[in-house]
């Protein structure tokens, strides 16, 4: 029997919708990543980048009584549901809060749940090898799901038809897993992929931030029209290339003023660097933040068509 190791998730590449023989298709939760660590009496949580998240969500702190191979490694989501959905607006609340008694209080008034659809370790030894379908059916053997642990359901070959369903349901995607494969701790596979469901808007550059290293082009810093007024939308840091991004800080560096071009989030206002609100970028998104701020935005280019009075403010969704 091996120690548990201390691993990170398997990650996914993007692809489009489609059918498949040799592969599950599963709904893309949309919560917290998460390894649970179910060994004797103890139940740990770590997020994908290693975080302990245990005490964030105490009504998961007893999974190990719900699973019937410890020592055993599962793979899911933290999720919290609001009506009948995941709402990572209310996950995200949740795993802001430091205080114990409102985290107490709050994991009794908006529970979490354990979505899980992957088994990494069972009875302390390694499953990771075996092919995903027989992992799929050892977590019914082993899961005994109830409101803390539910395991995620699946289905075969009809990747097109279910990826419609969770669309019109207002799901965040797909997952497409190949039946035949093993679990890649720690890297990015095609063996997985995944279907987003994405909007778009157009919106107009209100100012940049310089990336990490404090040169070249970190982020855009994006506003909408609502009532006339300029309002804070969020930022887009991905989807550009190198040379883009190089002849985007060109531009916008001839644009730059001294005041601010619409009100940001205290946070980001000490490394924004405002500019005027001339250009229009075209921007994909998942959706919005309990705040009315895209999630997950991706730059797809300038639209030299529209003028930035043209772009209204998205709505929270």
């Amino acid at each position: 029997m091996e120690v548990l190791p201390l691993l990170r998730p398997m990650l996914a590449t993007s692809s489009k919708p489609y059918n498949s023989d040799g592969h599950l298709f599963e709904v893309k939760w949309d919560g917290y990543r998460c390894l649970s660590y179910l060994e004797g009496n103890t139940t740990v949580l770590y997020s994908r980048n290693g975080i302990d998240l245990t005490a964030k969500f105490p009504e998961l702190a007893r999974l190990h009584e719900k699973v019937n191979s410890a020592p055993a490694i599962l793979d899911g989501e933290i999720v919290v549901f609001e009506e009948g959905k995941p709402s990572f607006a209310a996950l995200q609340s949740r795993g802001r809060m430091k205080d114990l008694k409102t985290i107490g209080r709050t994991s009794l008034e908006r529970p979490a749940v354990f979505v899980v659809f992957d088994v990494l370790y069972s009875g302390g030894e390694n499953v990771m090898d075996l092919p995903l379908v027989n992992r799929k059916e050892l977590l019914e053997e082993i899961v005994t799901g109830n409101e803390e642990i539910v395991i995620s359901q699946f289905v075969k070959k009809d990747g097109l038809d279910f990826y419609s369903a969770c669309v019109a349901q207002g799901l965040e995607g797909v997952m497409a897993k190949k039946l035949d494969s093993s679990y890649l701790p720690g890297r990015r596979s095609p063996y997985w992929q995944k279907f987003r469901h994405t909007r778009e808007a157009d919106l107009v550059i209100c100012g940049y931030q310089q990336g990490s290293s404090g040169r070249g082009l970190g982020s855009l810093v994006l506003g909408g029209y609502r009532d006339g007024m300029l309002v804070y939308q969020g930022k887009v840091g991905t989807g550009f290339s190198e040379q883009e991004a190089g002849a985007l800080l060109e531009g916008l560096r001839k644009l730059e003023v001294a005041e601010e071009t619409l009100k940001v989030p205290r946070e980001e206002k000490r490394r924004t660097i405002f500019v005027r609100p001339l250009l229009v970028c075209s921007v994909e998104y998942l959706t919005t933040t309990n705040e009315g701020f895209l999630r997950h935005p991706v730059y797809r280019g300038i639209r030299r068509d529209k003028t930035p009075e043209e772009c209204p403010a998205v709505e929270r969704q």
